[in-house]
């Protein structure tokens, strides 16, 4: 008995000894695991940074009017348009990249306006598209529009409050912008973007209704550029400018690459195929029309880096080119060959700015970026051309400021009082729209 007891303590202890082991051993594999897929995630969030909430939400609210009610995003906007603007002839409409920080894209426009002279007589205004994960991070109030991260780049419809396409923010602001007793100067409207916002302005360009929504207000809406025939009144001239994006709509099922393994290379973003519910009208007649519109292409001469982190990778992406860079040489092609096939004097300039990679600042400070948004002298951009600028060119808006003349900052945002029409202001209140 004493031995059975003898060999039964140990083998008790033995048990507890081993149920401990196993007890740890458990305990390491799941902190080994759980260290391994919160690693993965991490790398896989430092890939996907689109998907992280922004850390600021813009001060300002556009009311934007649809068939299926009013929705509100949030913007920057650089003066009051609550009031009347009379000695506003230019408005800028930049567009955020893939981040949605517009807050970012707000402020490098008002320093290259500034260096531009132009602050005076033009209003900047930074729409932001925010996405869930925003509105839940800042306890937005219900009726804030948001998109999925990838679904507004392509003018696909919201989340929330309903089913508003990200293009219909851009017609929102332009109406807003073609009202003659707050705006009763405004000659014209530019509508910029850089990288992932120059995917979406780019096709905007192709399929927006810019042009219905000045005509409804009574303005005649004009490719810039374009020869105004004499007596014409009301005029509204509007150009695009689309600068480093990772890709663009084609017209045909041609590419510069092959499309062999890539079934959806010609699918809405990248070709006419199954657009998005926003689009209307015939494939032919949305081509002639935008081989018309006033669209400039800028280039940096050094994004041209095939594994940038934010370029499209995807098989749709790939048969446009290898990098940015080239793929922009290859739409222009592509634009001129249409071109040339419709029997229509193309409206595009394409413009390389050296020495610069894939930053939105360096490109709208420099002094063709600058020319255009802000007509600014000094870059010539003729209709259909594709030049590089001259080297010197590519100057930087922070080196200048502090000698240019004009008043005004990145931070003066004006604002507007509650209840004008397009415009809700949160600026000076902690009260949720």
């Amino acid at each position: 008995m004493t031995m059975q007891m003898g060999h039964s303590m140990p083998s008790m202890r033995s048990t507890r000894s081993m149920r401990s082991w196993q007890s740890r051993a458990f305990s390491t594999a799941l902190a080994l695991l759980a260290a391994s897929w919160f690693g993965q995630a991490l790398a896989m969030d430092e890939t996907a940074p689109q998907r992280r909430p922004v850390k600021v939400v813009a001060p300002d609210r556009l009311k934007i009017k649809t068939a299926l009610g009013e929705a509100l995003v949030p913007a920057y906007i650089s003066c009051d348009v609550s009031k009347v603007q009379s000695n506003i002839k230019r408005a800028v409409i930049v567009v955020h990249g893939r981040l949605r920080d517009a807050d970012k894209y707000f402020d490098l426009s008002m320093r290259a306006a500034k260096v531009s002279n132009a602050l005076t007589d033009t209003l900047v205004i930074a729409p932001q598209m925010l996405i869930n994960a925003d509105t839940a991070r800042h306890d937005l109030a219900p009726n804030v529009a948001r998109w999925t991260s990838e679904g507004w780049l392509g003018g696909d419809v919201g989340k929330a409050p309903f089913a508003i396409s990200s293009f219909e923010v851009l017609d929102g602001v332009i109406a807003l912008l073609s009202d003659r007793t707050r705006f009763p100067n405004l000659e014209r409207i530019v509508v910029a973007a850089h990288s992932g916002g120059a995917q979406f302005v780019q096709r905007y360009a192709v399929v927006g209704r810019a042009d219905q929504v000045l005509t409804a207000a009574g303005l005649q809406p004009y490719a810039d550029g374009s020869e105004v025939a004499a007596g014409k009144t009301n005029v509204m001239r509007v150009r695009y400018v689309v600068a480093n994006p990772s890709s663009y709509v084609y017209f045909d099922s041609t590419r510069p690459k092959s499309v062999e393994r890539c079934g959806e290379f010609d699918h809405w973003r990248y070709g006419l195929v199954a657009p998005v519910a926003y689009v209307r009208g015939d494939n032919n007649a949305l081509e002639q029309r935008y081989l018309t519109r006033r669209v400039i292409y800028m280039a940096g001469g050094n994004d041209a880096d095939p594994n940038h982190a934010a370029l499209d990778k995807t098989c749709m992406a790939e048969t446009q080119g290898a990098n940015r860079l080239e793929r922009g040489v290859n739409y222009f092609a592509h634009v001129q060959k249409r071109a040339k096939a419709q029997g229509v004097n193309l409206h595009h300039t394409r413009v390389e700015v050296p020495g610069v990679a894939h930053d939105a600042d360096r490109m709208f400070n420099s002094v063709c970026g600058m020319s255009a948004l802000f007509d600014t002298p000094g870059c010539e951009l003729k209709l259909g051309d594709s030049f590089v600028a001259p080297s010197g060119t590519a100057l930087s808006a922070r080196n200048a400021a502090a000698t240019a003349t004009g008043s005004g900052t990145a931070t003066a945002t004006g604002s507007a009082t509650a209840g004008v029409p397009g415009l809700v202001s949160t600026r000076h209140s902690q009260v949720k729209p």
